[in-house]
């Protein structure tokens, strides 16, 4: 099973649900904590669409990324193209953006602006914690379950004969 967590830039939410998912952080941590995270606030609107792996679960690939506006066609186009390969392909597909709140949002905007750099890490990582517990709902129900959840914040898992 391949692990694919994805927000809008894939800096915030979805490298600290990949982190939760890969036991790096823990669903107790705090703003520093998420601050010292390798990915957090790296990946920039250039990198969107490329998957970066944060690791392996159980053996299982543990992947975040951002996907921009395209994050609710996701699921549907890896779905299109494992069938029209014909490839045998398990994911879970787990859209983070549901947990998205005002700090991050704001945050994740002026983090990109250099002279305002830190003062945005530091209001998304706020953010990013003030929304930790749903991010590890998020990761608890892909990781021990099998279920598709349509909608909102959720997940979709697939496999295509």
């Amino acid at each position: 099973m391949i692990y694919y967590y994805h927000c809008y830039r894939g800096a915030h939410l979805s490298c600290v649900a990949a982190a939760l998912h890969l036991g790096v952080l823990k669903p107790s941590a705090g703003v520093k904590d998420i601050l010292g995270l390798e990915y957090f606030d790296v990946l920039q609107n250039r990198d969107m669409g490329t998957p970066v792996l944060a690791g392996h679960s159980k053996g299982d690939p543990v992947c975040f990324l951002g996907l921009g506006p395209g994050s609710k066609i996701f699921a549907r186009y890896a779905q299109s193209v494992t069938k029209e390969l014909q490839v045998e392909l398990p994911y879970k597909s787990v859209d983070c953006l549901g947990c998205l709140n005002l700090f991050t949002r704001v945050g994740g905007f002026t983090s990109r602006y250099r002279p305002l750099k830190n003062l945005g890490r530091r209001l998304a990582a706020r953010g990013v914690h003030k929304s930790l517990g749903k991010i590890y709902a998020l990761v608890l129900q892909a990781r021990d379950s099998s279920s598709i959840i349509s909608g909102g914040a959720g997940e979709k898992s697939h496999t295509r004969p």
